[in-house]
């Protein structure tokens, strides 16, 4: 196998994306680098890192051009680190890269971030890229994301089982200090958290607790039991058996998940519960009614 296939070879495992070193490595000179970059077949993405012609230019190769850019110890991080561990939705744009050091590169198209408390032990590897582990990418999202971002990011990290809220605070008790970004908006999504430390179901649950919350509703019992009807409530007020379902197509679109849900709401309408439920699109897009209609239920005059 010549130089370039052992090249093509490494690139393939980095979505298309060697550093110089790497292509040395691969038995090609400084100079047999610099004329595959002069002939296009080789593009220069940063300082000493090579895309390979005719690979794709994908958000997943920007990123692993950026950690080339910064390593060895030098990783993904922050959103860019949050849209690898699926903490944030839609598709990445920014590129967001930590060093452990006071000084590093300047990258063009790369946030770059220094960091005095980026240990080996914050970091792996995910798709073939070195990244922040999911604890560590969710204390950085909040020195650079709303709180409300950072609190989505934490349902999502708890539903894919990636952390548990008693990691997540063990982490932030062990990197929080005095000015460091990102403990306080992490700590305050923490103390306010609707759900306490239940995991959700699925991202419904945390809305509709936001929204109780919000509107100044008395607080549910999350996942409350009802032995006798067979049943676990997603939200509940058991002095006035009140239960308050959520419901996406994604859990009790099925024929056979709807029949499952009628039979349990007859089960729980026979054990003497009033039962509201509600759709994705109410709870996110019409929380106003939403809100008035639970008030309406608890027989309560609490203004919003």
């Amino acid at each position: 196998m010549g130089p370039d296939e052992r090249l093509a070879e490494r690139a393939a495992d980095q979505h298309g994306v060697v550093h110089l070193a790497q292509a040395r490595a691969c038995g090609l000179s400084h100079d047999g680098v610099l004329r595959r970059q002069r002939a296009g077949r080789l593009v220069e993405v940063h300082p000493m890192v090579f895309r390979v012609a005719g690979a794709p230019a994908t958000h997943l190769a920007a990123l692993r051009a950026a950690a080339l850019a910064v390593e060895p110890d030098g990783v993904v991080s922050h959103r860019s680190a949050a849209w690898v561990w699926d903490l944030l939705p839609g598709e990445g744009s920014v590129v967001e890269v930590s060093v452990p050091r006071s000084r590093g590169p300047r990258l063009d198209g790369v946030v770059v971030h220094r960091s005095r408390d980026l240990v080996p032990g914050h970091t792996t590897v995910r798709n073939g890229i070195p990244v922040t582990n999911p604890l560590r990418t969710l204390v950085d999202l909040g020195a650079v994301c709303s709180r409300w971002i950072v609190e989505d990011a934490l349902d999502r990290g708890l539903i894919a089982r990636r952390f548990s809220v008693a990691a997540v605070e063990w982490l932030l008790h062990e990197v929080a200090r005095p000015g460091r970004r990102g403990c306080g908006v992490l700590r305050t999504v923490l103390d306010e958290r609707a759900l306490g430390a239940a995991p959700p179901d699925g991202l419904l649950e945390p809305h509709m607790a936001r929204l109780l919350r919000s509107h100044a509703l008395p607080p549910a019992v999350f996942q409350h039991p009802v032995p006798e009807a067979r049943a676990e409530l997603d939200f509940a007020y058991p002095e006035r058996r009140l239960a308050i379902e959520v419901d996406g197509y994604e859990v009790h679109g099925t024929p056979r998940a709807m029949t499952s849900d009628h039979e349990r709401h007859n089960r729980l309408v026979a054990a003497g519960w009033t039962v509201l439920r509600f759709t994705w699109h109410q709870v996110v897009r019409q929380p106003g009614q939403v809100a008035k209609d639970i008030r309406s239920a608890l027989g309560t005059q609490i203004s919003a």
